[in-house]
């Protein structure tokens, strides 16, 4: 609560001095130091101060007296905005993540197998005709095909 006091002017405007005399000055002087000291007081910590101690949600909740109406509708919408947009391309880009996944899986697979096939088909032709490089291939069973000479057991040329 706020108390007024009324001040004459001839006490604080004397004739000699602009504002106020040497006695009133070393009184004030004097009762600064003593609210010094009953300040200084003040910032040890209590008990009670810690009582007064405000969470981050009680002063945003003590700014909507401050803000304008005006501005947190506008930026209450701008939050809502975002939130919406970026909601949206969250499942936008989910959706995307899922087609193009089963995509692959669908399509791409199998033609990694089937190339992969057709890699090893050529490698067992290849083995087939005798072209593996180091050497030749004895044929199966021990004998020779037809039309080539050599040394076999039985086998006159």
């Amino acid at each position: 609560m706020v108390k007024l006091v009324e001040i004459e002017d001839d006490a604080v405007f004397d004739d000699d001095s602009q504002y106020t005399t040497d006695e009133d000055e070393n009184e004030s002087i004097a009762s600064l130091t003593d609210k010094e000291e009953e300040d200084e007081s003040d910032f040890d910590f209590d008990e009670e101060d810690d009582e007064f101690e405000e969470t981050f949600l009680e002063r945003v909740q003590a700014l909507k007296d401050i803000i304008p109406i005006e501005k947190r509708r506008a930026f209450s919408s701008a939050i809502s905005n975002i939130s919406y947009w970026g909601t949206f391309g969250l499942h936008l880009a989910g959706k995307l993540s899922w087609v193009f996944t089963t995509s692959a899986l669908l399509v791409v697979f199998p033609l990694a197998l089937e190339s992969d096939r057709e890699k090893m088909m050529q490698q067992w032709e290849s083995e087939q005709a005798g072209g593996i490089p180091g050497g030749q291939q004895q044929p199966m069973g021990g004998m020779l095909p037809p039309g080539v000479a050599g040394s076999a057991p039985g086998i006159v040329a």
